[in-house]
């Protein structure tokens, strides 16, 4: 094991480690550091649950959690954002892992708070508040949804597989979608505001870019080859400093990619529309996929990248610095922190379950799906997993993954 060494900065060097309180934020003295370390740590019970209609009927449970569910999991949190007042939007999936099971899963967003588990404080409990549903009351998706017959028309996972999710400066909901795959606009009430947008071919403009899950596919409507693999549609996305544009990135490479990268494709938010533009992101040799993707100025971004296994140690899930370089080129990238040995002076886990794993002086996240990054700050980063409820045991082979929120402090700021 490497040694951790610490040595304590004067007593004027101050930030923010956590919010223990939506509503207030508390100083404490940081200690300067040589590597990234875990100061902040939080987790949803994995069985945690909130209004609507039963669910799970699709379903066969796993890991001792079996349907039906009474009301609407809380849970496979496939994106994040901060609020102004210190609390979290997160986005769940598609409901239960597969198109053709999560019908009865209802699209949402989810407003939590976080008392996270610092050094000197907090009970690394998360706490649900309210959801946004996610709905198309104007009828603008122009194939059948599972509640295409109702009022409301309320999205289901059965409809999009929603991966991740950026907030404009007006409030709207811009989505990446999986299936299509797609981008959805919706405003801050959760209703779709246009048709989903498709994904051009960047090497044939006139024919999108589809998935097997694909819907006007599956229908036979000017059926295209799917190029796009299962569950390898859009995974991250990025949006602009300046707020002009997204950069939403495939999961995985196409299915006639003669290489192992991804593409990362540039997305007009004034015109609502793509711009042609593109840039590539090489997968490392060991890595099936990304799992988030973040600016944090015009050029540089984190991008997540990890394998398929879980609960192993030796397991690839790392954060990755990014640089945009010229359109059509590879992104230049710099591994900015391993996710599976990450300094944990303060032994932030808390009580230790038989059979939990990387949860030491060396913390990893050993999870398969790694899916939301937010930059909290300068030399500040939250991470959080997806569950896949109830199917993932990556802590504890026996148990079923709660959701994981942890909080990691970089030796050197990244601007």
């Amino acid at each position: 094991m490497r040694k951790f060494s610490v040595s304590l900065l004067a007593l004027s060097t101050l930030a923010l480690v956590a919010c223990n309180d939506s509503e207030k934020e508390t100083p404490e003295l940081i200690e300067s550091i040589n590597e990234p370390t875990l100061i902040s740590f939080a987790k949803l019970d994995v069985e945690t649950y909130a209004e609507g209609p039963d669910s799970g009927a699709y379903l066969r449970g796993a890991n001792g959690i079996y349907p039906p569910f009474k009301g609407q999991p809380v849970q496979g949190f496939s994106a994040a954002l901060k609020n102004q007042d210190g609390t979290y939007l997160v986005m769940s999936d598609n409901g239960f892992g597969a198109q053709d099971n999560s019908a009865d899963y209802l699209l949402r967003l989810h407003n939590i708070s976080v008392d996270y588990r610092t050094k000197n404080s907090g009970q690394a409990a998360v706490k649900h508040l309210s959801f946004i549903q996610l709905s198309d009351p104007n009828h603008l998706i122009p194939f059948d949804i599972v509640n295409e017959a109702t009022k409301e028309r309320l999205l289901t996972g059965a409809d999009f597989d929603p991966e991740s999710m950026q907030r404009t400066a007006n409030g709207d909901i811009w989505i990446g979608d999986e299936f299509g795959p797609y981008l959805l606009h919706f405003n801050a009430k959760g209703e779709l505001q246009s048709a989903p947008i498709a994904l051009p071919d960047p090497s044939d403009k006139s024919r999108e870019l589809r998935s097997p899950q694909n819907q006007f596919n599956q229908i036979n409507h000017n059926y295209t080859e799917p190029l796009v693999q299962r569950s390898g549609g859009f995974e991250g996305m990025a949006l602009s400093t300046d707020g002009k544009y997204l950069y939403p990135l495939l999961e995985k490479p196409l299915l006639n990619a003669p290489q192992a990268r991804l593409i990362i494709s540039e997305f007009d938010l004034n015109k609502k529309a793509y711009t042609g533009n593109i840039y590539y992101f090489d997968l490392d040799e060991k890595a099936a996929a990304i799992g988030d993707f973040q600016l944090f100025n015009e050029q540089e971004g984190i991008i997540i990248e990890r394998d398929d296994t879980e609960n192993n140690l030796g397991g690839y899930k790392k954060l990755i610095k990014i640089k945009l370089n010229a359109y059509g080129e590879s992104v230049s990238r710099e591994e900015l922190v391993d996710l599976m040995d990450i300094a944990n002076p303060d032994q932030l886990y808390g009580p230790v379950r038989e059979g939990d794993i990387a949860i030491g002086e060396r913390f990893g996240f050993p999870f398969q799906t790694i899916e939301d990054i937010i930059i909290e700050g300068p030399d500040l980063i939250t991470v959080l997993n997806d569950n896949n409820f109830p199917g993932s045991s990556g802590r504890n082979k026996q148990l079923a993954d709660d959701n994981e929120i942890i909080q990691i402090r970089l030796p050197e700021a990244l601007y």
